[in-house]
């Protein structure tokens, strides 16, 4: 690749547009060439060419020609590597008008591989543009790669650009192809370029992930971001992406990083209207938005407000944080002890603040604890077991508009309004007390009739049209206002000795007639292919209306090895459109895992 040459003169040239290189005033000398050529210029556009015939040359821009009578040029001189036409006036005055040229590659400054030292995967492109236009990058897949070519067009205009170049290969020589476009999306010249990446030195990472089964044109477009904890919850976060080809092409390594060395980011990074993510840090009790290559952009401190993040944050539609949390001072009501994982706060970003608190146990039965002998490591651990201080264990919330669907991993999911007024509960019936009884949904057949054994009622045993959903999470209410959850089937019907298996299951929920009604499922047949006891997510893909299944912990894989899964499946066929193992190298292989647009969208 050829360096900018002649640099400080071309940036001269940039910055004024078109030029006067002498002491004479040219725009009094031929102001109607002068002016009509100087707003092109100002509107971004290019000369394309130049031709002459006996009384005039004539000049062609993109948008418009302009005809010079001869008799008043000395000389036209044409620099195509340097994308500039000299126009020398037979009284000494010289015009330096931008010009399209051959190649863009004298257009290139510099190109920074892992510009933040977060992402290994990513590279910076310094451009100086001789007009407004726009880039578009194509970074190529490999030869054999199913994977699309990654895409993206920038919508800045500015002479002067920096392009983030995303979906690097790692240990790659990677073929990048730019296209410089004007402002109304035309080309105007491209070439390619090769941009090397060092192999990845990042622990805790699959092996080589498994493509099981894979049907590229019916897939959902994108790439699936893992969030995963890295060796356990304590050790550094890792989010990364992989493409259709189970290939990691983005990553952010924060060991290195002098805040975020040791993020417990749980659920993970989920990105924000403006581009960027908003990330929790569990192990500092932080609240975080980091752009694409991992720097911190903003960064609040929840443990200062008196809270410790837990599990999930998300943006809510009016720019507002929704974050699950921990308050430091939520007591039992007997004093005895505190309680932990039972509130939900709003943080407004701009000011900082906290606007907004709900306190679970004012909203649900805090006294109903159904324990189950998982053994003395669990029972006794205030974390892990069901107990008066980790009486609701709420992992995962859906906020859409003023109400909010949140799982408790000790009842199944609930719904409440932004004032904190209960709407139902979607868990077994047993234990409740008595004010809490009219939130109950009953349960329906396939023929729409109530379920009355009181038995499935209590969660004691399984209806065959029905299942209440144990310990689950990723809550998501689905466009035709059905709720769908990761049942993950932890102490199903109570008892620790229950069949294995999770589920993405999908509910209709009528809520003038407090009732529930199961209409699709899928991961009960795989058994414990498919099981995960904890963590784990679900997620509708609006463009195709497939849904993503991922059990993200202690699945047996078709090596027999635990790892995890991906799995989409198209709802109405049950059909598997994209299947992947991801080998075990921690306990927890992902909390969540996302099917998003590798840059964002708009």
């Amino acid at each position: 690749m050829k360096i900018l040459k002649e640099y400080g003169v071309l940036l001269l040239w940039l910055f004024w547009g078109i030029t006067a290189c002498d002491n004479n005033d040219n725009t009094s000398l031929y102001p109607e060439y002068y002016d009509t050529i100087q707003e092109l210029v100002q509107k971004g556009d290019l000369l394309k060419s130049v031709t002459q015939n006996d009384n005039c040359y004539i000049f062609t821009f993109e948008s418009k020609i302009i005809e010079i009578p001869t008799d008043i040029i000395q000389n036209v001189h044409i620099d195509d590597v340097a994308w500039r036409t000299t126009i020398t006036f037979v009284n000494g005055s010289t015009y330096i008008v931008p010009s399209i040229g051959d190649a863009i590659d004298d257009l290139i400054v510099k190109i920074v591989v892992n510009p933040s030292g977060y992402n290994p995967l990513a590279a910076n492109l310094y451009c100086e543009l001789p007009a407004q236009g726009r880039i578009k990058i194509i970074v190529h897949s490999k030869p054999d790669a199913k994977t699309p070519d990654v895409e993206f067009q920038s919508d800045d205009v500015q002479r002067s650009q920096v392009i983030q170049i995303l979906g690097l290969y790692p240990n790659y020589e990677n073929k990048v192809t730019l296209v410089y476009l004007d402002k109304t999306g035309k080309e105007r010249a491209k070439t390619t370029i090769q941009i090397k990446t060092k192999a990845l030195n990042v622990t805790y990472l699959p092996a080589a992930i498994r493509i099981i089964k894979r049907k590229i044109n019916e897939m959902e477009p994108g790439m699936t971001l893992i969030s995963s904890p890295g060796k356990e919850e304590t050790d550094t976060s890792i989010p990364y992406m992989i493409d259709a080809d189970g290939e990691i092409r983005w990553i952010l390594d924060w060991n290195s990083h002098p805040e975020l060395k040791y993020i417990g980011a749980q659920c993970g990074l989920k990105r924000m209207k403006n581009g960027n993510y908003i990330a929790g840090d569990c192990n500092h009790g932080l609240l975080v938005e980091v752009d694409a290559l991992g720097n911190i952009v903003h960064k609040w401190d929840l443990k200062g407000m008196g809270y410790n993040f837990h599990h999930e944050a998300v943006e809510t539609k009016n720019g507002k944080i929704q974050i699950l949390v921990t308050k430091a001072k939520a007591m039992l009501a007997d004093g005895s002890n505190s309680r932990i994982f039972d509130h939900t706060i709003e943080l407004d970003p701009i000011t900082g603040s906290i606007t907004k608190e709900w306190d679970y146990a004012q909203i649900l039965d805090s006294a109903r604890i159904n324990k189950v002998d998982m053994g003395e490591e669990w029972n006794n651990n205030m974390y892990l077991g069901a107990n008066r201080s980790n009486w609701l264990h709420n992992n995962g919330i859906f906020v859409d508009d003023d109400e909010m669907v949140a799982t408790g991993r000790w009842l199944g999911f609930f719904k409440y309004d932004y004032s904190g007024k209960l709407k139902y509960i979607m868990a077994p019936h047993n234990n409740w007390r008595e004010q809490y009884k009219r939130y109950l949904l009953t349960p329906l057949d396939r023929n729409g009739q109530p379920i009355t054994d009181i038995e499935v009622l209590n969660g004691e045993k399984v209806h065959e049209d029905f299942e209440w959903c144990w310990g689950p999470h990723c809550p998501i209410v689905l466009p035709n206002g059905h709720v769908m959850v990761f049942d993950n089937g932890y102490n199903r019907y109570y008892s620790a000795r229950s069949e294995e298996y999770s589920r993405a299951v999908e509910y209709e929920i009528d809520e003038k007639n407090m009732t529930v009604r199961q209409v699709w499922q899928y991961g009960k047949e795989r058994g414990r292919e498919c099981y995960a006891m904890a963590v784990s997510s679900v997620q509708y893909l609006e463009q195709t209306g497939n849904r993503l299944f991922c059990p993200g912990i202690g699945n047996i894989l078709s090596d027999g090895s635990m790892g995890a899964r991906i799995i989409e499946i198209n709802p109405k066929t049950q059909e598997i459109i994209l299947e992947m193992e991801l080998p075990g190298v921690a306990n927890t292989i992902f909390h969540r895992a996302n099917r998003i647009p590798l840059y964002p969208e708009g």
